[in-house]
């Protein structure tokens, strides 16, 4: 998947928490799809609740997450690529095997 730096740069000061977070996660499943996976991703964003769950199911195996959305606001103004990060980092610790892409090099430069 090729991605922008500038224009994902724009995108996170920009662009809302939820949408935000939300473009991350149509990201994260469109490089899945290119690397032949066959993705699932849910999560969960209520309005009054602090934190922010969900899993990914890739090819019938489960990956969870669970993230303060105060956390995710601080990374969102930290870097365009610091929730993209957090959330392939959650995947890797429960087991998820990372592969090359344009998008996963910004994601961890």
């Amino acid at each position: 998947m090729n991605t922008s730096g500038m224009l994902r740069g724009y995108l996170a000061k920009v662009m809302d928490q939820e949408s935000f977070f939300f473009h991350v996660i149509n990201c994260m499943e469109k490089q899945l799809i290119d690397w032949g996976n066959e993705p699932i991703l849910l999560f969960n964003w209520e309005k009054h609740s602090k934190d922010v769950g969900g899993f990914f199911l890739v090819d019938g195996f489960s990956y969870f997450f669970t993230f303060e959305k105060q956390a995710l606001k601080q990374l969102q103004n930290q870097s365009p690529y610091a929730v993209d990060r957090a959330l392939w980092e959650s995947l890797v610790e429960n087991g998820f095997v990372l592969k090359e892409s344009n998008y996963i090099d910004k994601a961890f430069m």
